[in-house]
């Protein structure tokens, strides 16, 4: 499709009925289907279905821990929804408490100083299994973290 035929068919989308819209929308998204079939799945998020979902619990936790003003964490909360970022955001099933600090201190917030204290917390209550050096969060810990980011959000609401 030449560019001013494209031009000339977004021109019409704003006289379309919603009826029509609705349909053009099911196509438009069926026909980025058919042509993301032959990508890897990871290769680039699919904007057609991405969307509707929604932001994901890990960027839910990563906004809370960066918005020091609104929420007053303590160095438990802090490093659990590091963990989430770890491992929904970066894809590690394993990690360590300095990975932990980092991304607090990526968040904006201060570096934990003794971040051994906050993780022994979470490693007690089995939110996080392993050592400080071979750190896993589980599905407990997941669990746990959902519930504190709707607390917190109804909290800052």
């Amino acid at each position: 499709m030449s560019t001013g035929e494209l031009n000339r068919f977004v021109s019409l989308i704003p006289s379309l009925e919603l009826s029509e819209l609705k349909a053009l929308e099911m196509s438009i998204k069926v026909a980025i289907e058919i042509r993301t079939q032959g990508q890897l799945s990871n290769e680039e998020p699919n904007p057609a279905f991405g969307d509707q979902e929604g932001p994901s619990l890990k960027d839910i936790g990563l906004s809370i821990l960066e918005d020091e003003a609104t929420y007053t964490l303590s160095l438990a909360d802090q490093a659990l929804l590091a963990a989430l970022a770890l491992s929904d955001g970066y894809q590690q099933d394993v990690f360590s408490s300095r990975d932990i600090n980092d991304i607090i201190v990526e968040s904006g917030r201060p570096r934990v100083a003794h971040i051994t204290s906050a993780i022994g917390g979470l490693t007690d209550r089995g939110y996080l299994t392993g050592t400080t050096k071979s750190l896993s969060l589980s599905k407990e810990g997941r669990a746990k973290a959902r519930g504190l980011i709707g607390m917190l959000r109804r909290k800052a609401a």
